[in-house]
C-alpha cells in the first residue's frame, strides 16, 4: 500500500485520513479537566470534600468488618455466611433507596442500622443467640453505605468532572482502607467504637452533599 501511494514503508505510521487530523486539532483544543476545576466550584469543592469523607468511611469500615470476622464469636463458616447473605440484602436495598430516595437519606438509613448493630455488639457480644443478628445489622448497615458511596458519586458533579471526581475520592479512600486490617487487631471494643464514630462522621457529611440534579449548573 505504501509503494502504490509512494511513499516510504514507514510512512503509514503517520499517515491520517483528514478527519482524523481535525479530530486531533479538536482534541487539543479541548480544555483538560483536573480537580482545580471542581475546586473553583464552591458546591462542587463541598461535594469534593464530603464524598471524600463518606467514600473513605464506607471503604474503612467495610474492610474492618470484614478482616474481624475472625474475631465474631462463634463458627467462622456461620458468620461467613451471614455476611455474604447481608451483603446481598444490603446491596438490593441501597439500589431500591436510591430509586425512591436520595443519596443523604440512603447513608443515613445505612449509617443508623449500622449503628445500631455496631452498638448491640458492644454491649451484648455474649449473647451468641443474638449475634447473627448483630453481625447482619452491622454488615448490612455498612453495605448499603459501601453501595450508595460507589454508585452515587456520579450524582455530585457534572459528567465532564466525574472520572476525576472518582480517581480524587478513590485516591484517599483507598490510602484510609489500608488501616482497616490494622484496627480490626486491637482488642475489643476499640474496632467498633471505631466502627461507630466513622458511622457519625459518615451522617455529617451527608449533611453537606447536593446532587447535581438539584442544581442549575453551567
Amino acid at each position: 500500500m505504501a509503494k502504490f501511494n509512494g511513499v516510504a514503508s514507514s510512512g503509514a505510521e503517520t499517515f491520517k485520513f483528514d478527519v482524523e487530523l481535525e479530530a486531533d486539532v479538536g482534541n487539543a483544543e479541548k480544555k483538560k479537566v483536573s480537580w482545580r476545576d471542581i475546586w473553583a466550584v464552591k458546591v462542587l469543592r463541598t461535594n469534593l470534600w464530603a464524598a471524600i469523607l463518606i467514600y473513605s468511611e464506607a471503604s474503612f469500615n467495610f474492610y474492618l468488618l470484614t478482616f474481624y470476622l475472625k474475631y465474631f464469636p462463634g463458627n467462622l463458616f456461620e458468620n461467613s455466611t451471614y455476611f455474604a447473605c447481608s451483603d446481598l440484602l444490603a446491596f438490593v436495598l441501597a439500589g431500591v433507596f436510591m430509586q425512591f430516595t436520595t443519596m443523604k437519606t440512603s447513608i443515613r438509613i445505612g449509617a443508623v442500622i449500622g449503628a445500631i448493630g455496631g452498638l448491640m455488639y458492644i454491649f451484648m457480644s455474649e449473647n451468641l443467640t443474638l449475634l447473627p443478628f448483630m453481625i447482619c445489622m452491622a454488615r448490612v448497615g455498612q453495605s448499603i453505605i459501601f453501595n450508595t458511596a460507589i454508585i452515587s458519586v456520579n450524582r455530585l458533579f457534572p459528567t465532564t468532572l466525574v472520572a476525576t471526581a472518582y480517581g480524587v475520592v478513590n485516591f484517599f479512600a483507598h490510602m484510609i482502607a489500608c488501616l482497616a486490617p490494622f484496627v480490626a487487631e486491637i482488642k475489643n471494643p476499640y474496632p467498633f467504637l471505631v466502627f461507630e464514630v466513622l458511622l457519625g462522621i459518615a451522617i455529617f457529611s451527608s449533611f453537606f452533599i447536593t446532587e447535581i440534579a438539584t442544581l442549575k449548573l453551567e
